[in-house]
């Protein structure tokens, strides 16, 4: 699982390649995303520039507009895809393991999304550190990402009530805090350790959750 995995590796290959107008615009869509969370990450939010992703992605700039409006609608739909794809494949993952009781389910949750932050740094502080400076447009996705989060945590606790390893399902408005904290704790540890010290944070993610899915709802 990677967040790379929403674009392509490189520009389309010059003259006739056989590829259909829909296979072209998907990729052109995927490397104008995996270019601007690069772009974000190094740069920064307000400093990035329309150029700075169409050199990265390796697009003509009147390409770039032919698929999005601005940098704040490329920077959005970016941080929808790389989550959106992440969770997808964690789920399957996770979800999908044999013989695994619920606690272990939480460890390799954490422990696979936060070596996936920690081997791309700049998407990492794209994603959680430079969407703060997206201003509101970003608003809507960061809560669409967050009820995300939140429909895969109870996923994996509903595997658990069905293994007999939790008695009910969790309270979702302690998964709501739970999100939140670890939100702050991802941002501070960028911001003060940077991305490659984020598995660090694993344990304790993995023992906040597993105390809060066994706190019976009130």
């Amino acid at each position: 699982m990677s967040v790379d995995a929403v674009g392509e590796p490189g520009p389309l290959p010059r003259g006739r390649h056989g590829l259909t107008r829909e296979q072209v615009v998907t990729s052109q869509y995927r490397r104008l995303c995996t270019a601007v969370l690069e772009a974000v990450g190094e740069l920064g939010y307000a400093a990035t520039t329309v150029a700075d992703i169409v050199t990265r992605a390796q697009v003509a700039r009147r390409t770039f507009y032919s698929v999005f409006g601005s940098k704040d609608e490329c920077f959005a739909a970016a941080y929808d895809l790389a989550v959106g794809t992440a969770l997808d494949q964690l789920q399957e993952t996770v979800t999908g393991m044999v013989g695994v009781n619920f606690d272990e389910r939480v460890r390799i949750s954490f422990e696979i999304y936060l070596a996936v932050l920690a081997a791309q740094p700049r998407a990492a502080r794209a994603l959680y550190v430079e969407t703060l400076a997206a201003g509101p447009g970003l608003v809507a996705h960061r809560a669409r990402v967050h009820d995300r989060f939140a429909e895969y945590i109870m996923a994996v606790a509903r595997v658990g009530v069905r293994d007999g390893d939790l008695a009910a399902e969790p309270d979702p408005q302690l998964i709501d805090m739970l999100l939140g904290g670890i939100d702050d704790r991802v941002r501070a540890c960028l911001h003060e350790r940077g991305a490659e010290q984020l598995l660090e944070l694993a344990p304790l993610f993995t023992r906040t959750a597993i105390t809060i899915a066994r706190t019976p709802a009130q």
